[in-house]
């Protein structure tokens, strides 16, 4: 008889993830220290002078995706975590939103305020704000309601990167209702919220892109239990991770070489000849992204969960890379902005922002900052907000434990 084998308590693997799609935004945001004035201007640089960048080239182009990822793992695990507690009564919205706002408010706030400041000080001594130029009243009010990225904003504000945190949290309340009113495992809707999103994302808001992966992420994860519950996950994992490799290989071999490139381009031409060119290269980068996010990242969280189901989980202390990622994600841009002023205020030129050796400090300061703002700050905060409210069940515990750090 086989026996039907449940997830771990935890996925490891995730948490490397995570790490690493935090690591490849940051080094595509590398390029935010090239703008003239601190001014992003779309293809304003020559990126082929970026650090690295023989060997970074896809994510200076491309990097931007694994925000994808972030959304991606949320559905899946938030889907996993909350979904049959929330349609079951045993978790209220109080408490669902005490959970989540705890975990991600305490940065957000501290690097709201220091990005306010280190913006005032930019302003003071260049004249001109660091990329981000909604800096006012109204848009710090938004950043406090966690709303600068709902679709009210003038633009980007404060701390840029926190948009999707911003999304994060309407897709929270998005989720508690479809859960709250028992359509959490309605795969129809699940997988029309996934158009939607896209619609909104090309004509509206940024909400979009979230909601795209996000529920992508939620179907990914009934696809997991499905092949756990029919105890198939063994039988299809060696092909699933095989798949996987080559979509990656595919994909990374499209970029350095272009093979598919020159065919995509030359059929475009054919089916619409009124189109230039130019058109035929954003169409090429849209289906590119479009495989990336509904291919590529979905085969690969589900390769890894299946993986470490199968295998009983890998060492606890890649826990550390997840604890730490969201904070290196939104404390990496005022970094930045205090990287610029230190530079301007010892007249050292720009072009100090082009060495390797700069990335490398950047890095050795912003990892061991993130570690101890998560152990010493954002931790213990989460802890004191989530025993303000109420105490805490053995069951809760394990899921504040495991909760996707986006």
């Amino acid at each position: 008889m086989n026996i039907v084998q449940s997830p771990p308590k935890y996925f490891h693997t995730f948490d490397i993830i995570r790490g690493i799609a935090a690591v490849v935004v940051i080094l595509n945001h590398w390029e935010f220290f090239y703008f003239e004035k601190s001014t992003w201007v779309k293809e304003g640089i020559d990126k082929t002078t970026l650090p690295f960048y023989t060997y970074l080239s896809a994510i200076y182009n491309h990097g931007v995706i694994a925000v994808d990822l972030f959304f991606l793992l949320s559905g899946f695990i938030f889907f996993w975590l909350y979904a049959e507690r929330i349609a079951k009564g045993k978790m209220n919205f109080g408490k669902f939103m005490v959970f989540r706002i705890s975990r991600l408010y305490p940065i957000h706030l501290v690097t709201l305020l220091s990005v306010a400041v280190l913006q005032w000080l930019m302003i003071k001594n260049t004249g001109h704000y660091f990329i981000v130029l909604f800096n006012d009243s109204y848009h710090f009010i938004l950043n406090l309601l966690f709303m600068q990225s709902w679709g009210i904003e003038k633009g980007a504000s404060f701390n840029g990167p926190s948009w999707s945190a911003s999304v994060e949290a309407f897709l929270y309340l998005l989720f508690f209702f479809i859960c709250y009113v028992r359509m959490q495992h309605n795969k129809w809707l699940l997988l029309l919220l996934m158009p939607v999103g896209i619609f909104i994302q090309y004509y509206y808001s940024l909400i979009g892109k979230g909601m795209y992966s996000f529920f992508l992420g939620a179907l990914v994860y009934y696809i997991y239990t499905w092949m756990l519950k029919e105890n198939r996950n063994k039988k299809y994992l060696s092909s699933l991770i095989v798949f996987t490799i080559l979509l990656w290989g595919i994909l990374f071999a499209e970029y350095y070489f272009g093979y598919l490139r020159d065919i995509f381009m030359k059929q475009y031409l054919h089916l619409f000849p009124h189109k230039t060119p130019a058109s035929a290269e954003i169409a090429l980068g849209l289906v590119k992204n479009f495989i990336f996010r509904t291919l590529v990242s979905p085969c690969t969280i589900l390769a890894l969960a299946l993986w470490e189901t199968n295998k009983g989980g890998i060492s606890k202390k890649w826990a550390a890379v997840g604890n730490c990622s969201y904070a290196m994600y939104m404390v990496h841009f005022s970094l930045q902005i205090a990287f610029v002023l230190i530079a301007n205020t010892f007249h050292i030129d720009n072009h100090v922002f082009r060495s390797p050796i700069t990335v490398l400090v950047f890095f050795l300061i912003l990892v061991p900052l993130s570690l101890i703002l998560y152990y010493y700050f954002e931790f213990p905060a989460q802890e004191k907000i989530r025993q303000k409210f109420f105490r805490t069940s053995s069951r809760d515990v394990n899921v504040a434990q495991v909760e996707v750090k986006t």
